[in-house]
């Protein structure tokens, strides 16, 4: 199997996507034993037909592009126990969202959203400061006004795309709830001076591959990101997916994941968000309704604001979109003022805080909003009471 010296999508690649014998191959994941190190995933393979396209060191893997007969000679290698645990599919992720009206920028003033007032985060003093965020989404316009100077980096998972340069609208909408600037105009965001990353996983369609999704969360591992928000959903999973995710929480990475927009039926939230070391966020409207929209499930985690809310939008513009993909972003913004308040905190304290804190609603049930709706002042009081008790402590044993 021979190693592809560029990415798939540029244009001298595209005969990979073809067999010798003309048929069109499909990507697949290669999942090697966690004792055969990265040096001797290519020497397994050698054998074999079809195409290595990338690693996937976060898991232990690589992406393969191989046709009916040559996935055959991979999984032949699984089944004699040469170093192959198994091949799963490239799963799909897609984005699910409504569009609203497009707006110019509101050029002499700053419009607070309803959604980030609905969160309280205008009682608070924190503003994310320091703390590093990535967007697992379409990329993010990096010249909007309201994101320029907090976007401090990217990085493009999609295949034959070097740019994390956003060509959807998608995750410039997501970023500007997490972290537009306070500068006088557009919007404000609900952490307005966090370290943004745009991590590209989906293209202009809002389309992408699991492949992609390990791809940016094994950059996110290695610059040491902490919190992720993943507006993005998939109605199935297989066990690569789950290494990926437990894989991010052993790392200490904080994942926001939109609930999905499957409801109003029971039992349809989505992957990620479904795992149990997500943050699974559903939605709700300026009445402190659960959106129809809304996915349910005993994984959600807790709400947000996710309908007709404001945000960037790339060109300079603003719009409003509806979603769990609006809502998520809101928690993602909080969870970079709680790492701000106290950068010890672990994945687990912050998801317990959290659901500690949130305005719970009446006759509303746990499946629909989870602990309740996101309270970020509640929160950050509770982190401050917890650090000066620890303070307190420590001035005693000393």
């Amino acid at each position: 199997m021979r190693r592809s010296p560029r990415s798939v999508g540029s244009p001298g690649n595209q005969s990979f996507r073809f067999s010798a014998t003309g048929k069109r191959r499909e990507q697949k994941i290669v999942v090697f034993d966690e004792n055969i190190g990265r040096d001797q995933w290519a020497e397994i393979l050698a054998e074999c037909r079809g195409h290595i396209l990338r690693e996937l060191p976060l898991v232990n893997a690589v992406l393969v592009l191989v046709d009916d007969d040559e996935i055959a000679d991979v999984e032949a290698l699984a089944s004699a126990r040469a170093g192959v645990v198994r091949v799963e599919e490239d799963i799909d992720i897609k984005l699910a969202y409504e569009l609203g009206n497009l707006q110019w920028s509101p050029r002499f003033r700053e419009d607070i959203p309803w959604g980030v007032q609905r969160v309280s985060v205008g009682d608070v003093s924190q503003t994310g400061a320091g703390v590093n965020v990535g967007i697992l989404d379409t990329g993010i316009d990096l010249r909007h006004p309201d994101l320029s100077r907090n976007v401090k980096g990217g990085h493009s998972a999609i295949p034959g795309v070097e740019s994390a340069s956003d060509d959807n609208g998608h995750g410039t909408h997501v970023a500007g709830t997490i972290g537009a600037l306070r500068n006088g105009l557009g919007v404000l965001g609900v952490a307005p001076k966090a370290n943004i990353y745009a991590i590209k996983v989906l293209d202009e369609k809002g389309s992408g591959k699991l492949s992609s999704l390990i791809d940016g969360i094994g950059w996110c591992v290695e610059k040491q990101i902490k919190v992720v928000n993943m507006s993005l959903s998939s109605s199935v999973e297989n066990q690569t997916f789950r290494d990926m995710v437990q894989s991010a929480r052993k790392a200490g990475i904080t994942m926001v994941c939109a609930a999905g927009n499957r409801g109003p039926g029971s039992n349809s939230v989505g992957y990620p968000a479904k795992y149990v070391e997500s943050i699974a966020v559903a939605a709700i409207d300026e009445n402190d309704k659960i959106a129809d929209f809304s996915s349910r499930g005993r994984e959600v985690t807790i709400s947000a604001p996710g309908v007709d809310i404001l945000s960037t939008w790339p060109g300079r513009k603003y719009r409003k979109s509806t979603g769990t993909s609006m809502a998520a972003p809101h928690v993602t913004g909080a969870v970079a003022l709680l790492l701000e308040a106290d950068p010890s905190l672990s994945p687990s304290d912050i998801k317990s805080v959290l659901q500690a804190s949130a305005d719970r609603l009446d006759g509303v049930s746990q499946d629909e909003q989870g602990a309740g709706v996101l309270n970020v002042a509640q929160a950050l009081s509770r982190i401050i009471k917890r650090r000066t008790r620890g303070a307190s402590v420590m001035g005693v044993v000393t």
